[in-house]
């Protein structure tokens, strides 16, 4: 199907991750690329209904030209790790009549991304020892406060860097948080369900869903561990007993 030219795309950026200026960053460096930026209506902030939006996202009006999802789709490609979908009435609302809205969301830094096949990462062992006790004895203190069963990590990072980064695993039973509803794809593995979250390429973020709670294997800022490694945490986790 035919692709608009960006001097033909009429589109709408609004700030869905809170950092200041984010919107107003994407606005120019899109505009720099020929596409028509247009303002929400009179005296609307340029700010997405909710600032939790981790992906960037690009909306698309299906009532209008055919192509707009493939003009949205050559938008995502630019802002880079940014889902596309019909526009919600929310969105909708803040469009003042674009074809796409874009929503910046925290995996957006300030620059666009050179259209290019991404690269697969190089697989590689994870790498993580066996070593339950390690969390055992503060798990056990904390477990009859919780409304939902604990996991144990039976595994323990033996990652180094000289960078202060750091990673964790977040245990709650709020299974619908908003960040939650972004995920890449989902898995099942021996009768449990992994959500996966990417980042380009890279595994940002594995979460459990069991037993009415959810378990959240979180990378470091940078990524810095590897898609085998945040598996390998993810499924190391085991149910601790009442």
């Amino acid at each position: 199907m035919f692709t608009l030219p960006p001097s033909k795309v009429t589109l709408t950026v609004l700030n869905g991750n809170g950092r200041p200026g984010s919107a107003a960053n994407a606005s120019y460096l899109l505009g720099q690329k020929g596409y028509r930026i247009v303002l929400p209506p009179t005296n609307q902030p340029a700010n997405a209904p909710t600032w939790d939006y981790f992906h960037s996202k690009v909306y698309f009006d299906p009532k209008r030209a055919a192509n707009g999802r493939t003009s949205a789709q050559r938008i995502a490609r630019l802002v880079g790790s940014a889902d596309v979908a019909p526009m919600p009435p929310k969105i909708r609302l803040l469009s003042n009549g674009a074809l796409a809205v874009l929503v910046v969301g925290s995996t957006f830094h300030d620059q666009l991304t050179p259209i290019a096949l991404p690269q697969t990462p190089v697989r590689q062992p994870p790498v993580v020892r066996v070593d339950p006790g390690e969390t055992r004895p503060s798990l056990i203190r904390l477990k009859k406060r919780m409304p939902f069963r604990l996991q144990l990590p039976t595994v323990r990072l033996t990652y180094k860097t000289g960078a202060n980064e750091y990673w964790g695993i977040q245990e709650t039973p709020w299974v619908d948080a908003p960040v939650l509803a972004d995920r890449s794809l989902t898995q099942r593995v021996g009768g449990r369900r992994y959500d996966l979250y990417y980042s380009g390429s890279q595994l940002h973020m594995v979460v459990l869903r069991t037993g009415g709670a959810s378990y959240w294997v979180v990378n470091t800022l940078l990524n810095a561990l590897s898609n085998e490694t945040m598996l390998a945490i993810a499924r190391g986790l085991r149910p601790m007993t009442r």
